[in-house]
């Protein structure tokens, strides 16, 4: 609610994203189109709600402090390149819009995700792509069974535990998507993720490569493509090439004479979230 996802799209993502709406993406068994548990991003809520629970400006120096006085600072890591410093930047002025002060953890990625697994970050951005087009894949990120593994957010609830291992047993239909509704209710009701936004994967194919088609979830299946070596050396392009979006594809020629260009196709193979690393229970 208090961070600004569509100026982190608009400009960190430089617009291959779509604000997410649950944490199984589009293109992936188990997302509903329908559903949608996101908090919209509302400033004045934000403060609001703050306020209400005590994380009032208490001594005047513009930023905001514990119910019980103290300084309140949130701690997030990152990596130490330029393009997570864009990030920090994003992260920084959002948070200054609420009188939140936040400090950045920079470590290499590696060490980052050790630390993420043994409880030692408070936030982390972080992105989670599948290989089996199932939602499975992103619900168990927030299995308690996982904390220490892929359960970054160290997330334990007695309900959703009960519900993923139900869905276990329950193959692709209504009936499994309809309990990741209700798992989906229970993240939005604890927030232990930022939900963040579905992100485009960007690959470019020279035309004279055969049988490429953009698969949602399958990142390497070079062995079923070959090369029409007469069409890369003359430059003639004979061939459709497909431009889509999220996995869809529509027919798209070349009338320009030479190599033609590169086409871009895009998926959405994951979710990019923020986990927040703080102990929850069932009530």
């Amino acid at each position: 609610m208090g961070f600004n996802v569509p100026d982190l799209i608009r400009v960190w993502w430089q617009g291959q994203a779509i604000v997410a709406t649950q944490p199984i993406p589009p293109d992936v068994a188990g997302h509903d189109p329908r559903l949608d548990v996101r908090a919209p991003y509302d400033v004045a809520t934000a403060r609001a709600l703050l306020d209400r629970f005590g994380y009032r400006d208490r001594d005047g120096d513009g930023w905001r402090d514990l119910p019980d006085g103290r300084p309140f600072t949130l701690s997030m890591g990152s990596t130490p390149t330029n393009r997570d410093r864009e990030r920090d930047e994003l992260w920084k002025r959002s948070m200054k819009d609420l009188g939140i002060r936040i400090d950045f953890v920079k470590q290499k990625f590696p060490d980052l995700l050790k630390m993420g697994r043994a409880g030692r970050l408070q936030m982390w951005p972080v992105g989670w792509i599948t290989t089996y087009g199932e939602g499975d894949a992103f619900m168990q990120l927030l299995y308690s069974g996982n904390i220490g593994q892929s359960n970054y957010s160290r997330f334990r609830n007695d309900e959703y535990d009960d519900l993923y291992r139900r869905s276990k047993r329950i193959p692709d239909g209504p009936e499994r998507t309809a309990l990741y509704a209700r798992m989906a209710g229970i993240v939005a009701a604890y927030a232990p993720w930022e939900l963040g936004a579905y992100t485009y994967e960007n690959t470019l194919v020279r035309p004279w490569v055969r049988g490429y088609v953009k698969h949602v979830s399958w990142e390497h299946p070079w062995k079923y493509h070959d090369l029409d070596v007469e069409a890369q050396r003359t430059g003639r392009d004979g061939a459709t090439r497909a431009c889509g979006c999220r996995g869809g594809v529509a027919p798209l020629r070349h009338a320009a004479a030479g190599p033609p260009p590169a086409v871009a196709l895009r998926a959405s193979p994951g979710v990019d979230f923020l986990a927040c690393s703080i102990p929850r229970s069932s009530p």
